[in-house]
């Protein structure tokens, strides 16, 4: 999660799960995989833990969602 996303105030304080878009549009020097792996890095630096993935159907991204302090076996 960045900065802007923790202050902006349309985002809801996120409890247990946290739900990140990523957006996997092609720039330069940047390919979709590789944005979506700095989303999945970033979360795991946090100790979080990914439950869920599904596709944005307005845009070219994906919702990842997070659990950020449940226990996760598996």
């Amino acid at each position: 999660m960045t900065e802007g996303q923790r202050d902006a105030p349309d985002h809801p304080e996120a409890e247990r799960y946290y739900a990140q878009y990523a957006s996997l549009e092609a720039g330069e020097g940047n390919s979709s995989e590789a944005a979506l792996q700095a989303a999945i890095n970033e979360g795991a630096r946090q100790s979080w833990k990914l439950v869920g993935v599904t596709q944005d159907p307005t845009s070219d991204g994906v919702i990842l969602v997070w659990d950020t302090s449940g226990f996760f076996s598996g």
